[in-house]
């Protein structure tokens, strides 16, 4: 090779040696220096959405609100702190950080505020916060006007519905009427209020506001306007009762429908609200005047006249009706010119009755303060008519059919497992030991046959898991007929054992009950941590001295008459000794 061949060859070994060392550089800094340390991303921003911008006011509706954690460069950062807060309402959220997709999520509901209004949720992480608003929505406000000569006493009956037609109790209603003083009061159980007033000389309009909704009324003497506006003809009426079945002591809304031509509404036709009683059913109407006789009810500017209906004592078939005139009447019996009855479809009144039914979403809430985890479940009570119950004191109780054994293991994600035999390095099965409850009688004593696995005591330990109301006197229904649990088991303990909730509760002598099965879940986001040891890791109730638990032999057991949670006779799987 010739002087300048080997001078080009310096070159170029030189110009690949700073190529190295520049590449280095745009990586970031020393390269020796970079290889020896690890780097955390951390989020500079959070992307906050919402599955819903409205929910409606029923209490079951709900919207799932998303954070994602992004870092500098938009990418997902998991393991991020993420706090979830609102002004209102109930929060479930998934957990306290980002999951591996650096995505975090809460579920929002109305909580027992069934008003229309909006909820502001704040997602906080450091020192960064994102607002999202969702609004509640569906709240009706409706008026029954009685009328009455001028100078005398008169009322309207407001009623206060959220979304799902369920009445709001204990809401403040303010009532406006020129030349009266304003009145401000609560909705009673019912979402009721009656507004009293003395009836001017002329038509006058009166606005009530409850819940952010406001209705406008007016009111009109009967030695007044005597004939409708502008000579209306009424081309179709109609009455209507909602719901067409309530239990004793219940309300049945009734609606008048006045429709002219080209379907506009007729407003100020005179309307008495009756009920046709050949069954001697009983009841009330709201627009009754205390000594029997019918008040005169006005449609309002949509056509609309309303009663209430309340149910009395006994069961049976009562038949709505109402008698119309677009003139003051004449006579009290309908029989006059201009009088009309109508018929609504029967309403059946039934004898009270109560069912429950528990509610629950499967959502892990984890408290590590106190080592447990916990599950909300909502107990709804009702009557024969499907008609909420307020004020039914709920019993809870919980009891474990059957508890496992084993051991969690990375297959992938945290699986649990069971080693069948002393080999266990051969014969590992992703799998859990199921055994029942060796308190086959469940009278807490340890007797003859029960501690089948010789470890003296019974299995599993009672005070493992326990559910009570979720507040103060929540285990009392609310005026939707609903009442709050929190079951709360040890972290230790999930998945280890299943429950079966009972609940109870008594109402006019009549019992009425209802079961949730479940197992003790784990939160998903433990199980995919595969670096972490979940607290659940081993069984509690595996040999002490064998954590990694090997399998039992099982005693197929027959027992008659075991209990009232059993059958009859019943064949019991009790694990035995170790093998």
């Amino acid at each position: 090779m010739n002087f300048q061949g080997i001078q080009g060859l310096k070159t170029l070994i030189a110009a690949m040696a700073m190529g190295v060392v520049l590449a280095a550089c745009s990586a970031g800094g020393k390269g020796p220096d970079k290889t020896t340390g690890t780097t955390t991303s951390t989020a500079a921003s959070l992307n906050v959405s919402t599955s819903k911008t409205t929910i409606a006011s029923t209490g079951s509706d709900t919207a799932v609100i998303t954070v994602t954690a992004i870092d500098s460069k938009n990418n997902v950062v998991p393991s991020t702190p993420i706090t979830f807060q609102s002004d209102s309402g109930v929060l479930t959220t998934s957990g306290s950080t980002t999951d591996t997709s650096g995505n975090a999520t809460a579920t929002l509901g109305i909580g027992s505020d069934h008003t229309n209004r909006p909820i502001n949720v704040v997602v906080t992480s450091g020192s960064i916060k994102k607002t999202i608003t969702v609004q509640v929505t569906g709240d009706t406000l409706t008026a029954t006007v009685t009328s009455t000569t001028a100078g005398s006493a008169a009322t309207i009956q407001y009623t206060l519905l959220d979304a799902g037609s369920v009445p709001i109790a204990n809401q403040p209603i303010t009532v406006s009427m020129s030349g009266q003083a304003d009145v401000s009061a609560n909705t009673d159980p019912n979402g009721k209020y009656i507004y009293n007033y003395t009836m001017p000389s002329t038509s006058t309009d009166v606005t009530a506001t409850a819940a952010t909704v406001s209705t406008k009324s007016t009111v009109t003497p009967t030695n007044g306007t005597t004939v409708i506006p502008n000579a209306a003809t009424v081309t179709s009426s109609s009455l209507s009762a909602n719901p067409t079945s309530v239990s004793t002591g219940k309300q049945a809304e009734l609606r008048a429908l006045f429709i002219g031509a080209s379907n506009a509404p007729i407003q100020y036709v005179r309307v008495h609200f009756m009920m046709n009683d050949s069954n001697s059913i009983g009841g009330s109407l709201s627009t009754d005047a205390s000594d029997g006789t019918h008040n005169v009810v006005y449609s309002d500017a949509n056509g609309v006249a309303r009663s209430t209906y309340t149910a009395g004592t006994r069961g049976g078939v009562i038949t709505p009706e109402m008698c119309w005139s677009s003139v003051d009447f004449t006579t009290s019996d309908c029989t006059g010119a201009n009088e009309h009855i109508v018929s609504a479809s029967s309403l059946t009144v039934v004898a009270s009755g109560v069912s429950l039914a528990p509610y629950a979403n499967g959502t892990v809430g984890v408290d590590d303060t106190k080592n447990i985890y916990t599950l909300n479940v909502v107990v709804q009570v009702v009557d024969a008519s499907n008609q909420p119950i307020s004020g039914s004191t709920v019993t809870p109780s919980v009891d474990i059919p059957r508890f496992y054994r084993g051991v969690y293991t990375v297959n992938g994600s945290w699986v649990p497992s069971i080693y069948q035999d002393n080999t266990l390095a051969t014969k590992l099965l992703n799998a859990k030991q199921s055994c029942d409850n060796e308190d086959i009688n469940r009278n807490n004593v340890m007797e003859s046959g029960e501690d089948a696995n010789v470890s003296g005591s019974l299995e599993p330990f009672k005070a493992s898991v326990t559910i009570v109301p979720a507040s103060a006197s929540s285990n009392v229904t609310d005026i939707y007929g609903k009442a709050y649990f929190t079951l709360q088991y040890g972290q230790n303990y999930a998945s280890w054992e299943d429950v079966i909730m009972t609940f109870t509760t008594t109402v006019e002598g009549t019992e009425g009950h209802a079961t949730l099965s479940s197992s003790l879940p784990v939160p998903a986001t433990t199980l995919t941590s595969t670096n972490v040891d979940p607290p659940f890791k081993f069984s509690p109730y595996n040999v002490s001295s064998d954590p990694l638990s090997r399998a039992w032999a099982v005693s197929i057991i027959p027992v008659t008459n075991p209990g009232v949670i059993y059958p009859a006779t019943t064949t019991f799987h009790l694990c035995g000794p170790q093998q």
